[in-house]
């Protein structure tokens, strides 16, 4: 008789309702919210130029022979008073050749806009006043003009003290000057 009762002790889940079809029929009745994630992937969408990687369609540390191939022979090459180095004029900018490689760009305002200004292949246009909405608010003021710092890499608008409208813009290693 302990047998028998034992059997029936240990088959009677299978005779009974189990308790998880109930809810089963009340979830069809109420239906259940979407399933929600316990976590987000969120993408950090700024509206600012996140790095200086060439202006003028140079980079820093481009060697002068990638220089030659992009821009091709120089206007005029003369001597950089400031870095001991060489400086590669050209119809839109200017590079600082140091030890075989471009160590800073530099580009007036008449040169942006005749031939147009692009930070990282994106047209700027200082002279419309429109470079806080590209790059924020400037890292440093110095009394010649902002620094925009990103990385190590620097990108300095340099204004006019009487005026305030820019007089250049200069892409350079932020550690070598």
């Amino acid at each position: 008789m302990n047998v028998i009762l034992l059997l029936l002790g240990l088959l009677s889940p299978y005779f009974s309702a189990s308790p998880q079809q109930e809810p089963a029929a009340a979830a069809w009745l109420y239906p259940q919210p979407p399933v929600v994630q316990s976590f987000e992937h969120s993408v950090n969408i700024s509206p600012y130029i996140g790095s200086f990687n060439s202006l003028a369609g140079v980079s820093l540390y481009m060697p002068l022979e990638e220089l030659l191939q992009v821009k091709g022979s120089p206007l005029e090459v003369t001597p950089d008073p400031w870095q001991g180095c060489q400086e590669y004029h050209y119809a839109d900018m200017s590079a600082g050749i140091c030890e075989g490689a471009v160590l800073y760009v530099h580009v007036t305002p008449m040169e942006a806009r005749q031939y147009g200004l692009y930070l990282n292949d994106q047209r700027i246009e200082p002279h419309k006043n429109n470079l806080a909405q590209l790059l924020g608010t400037p890292d440093f003021v110095a009394e010649d003009g902002d620094v925009y710092m990103r990385g190590t890499t620097a990108l300095k608008i340099y204004r006019n003290s009487q005026t305030d409208e820019w007089d250049g813009i200069d892409l350079f290693d932020g550690n070598s000057s």
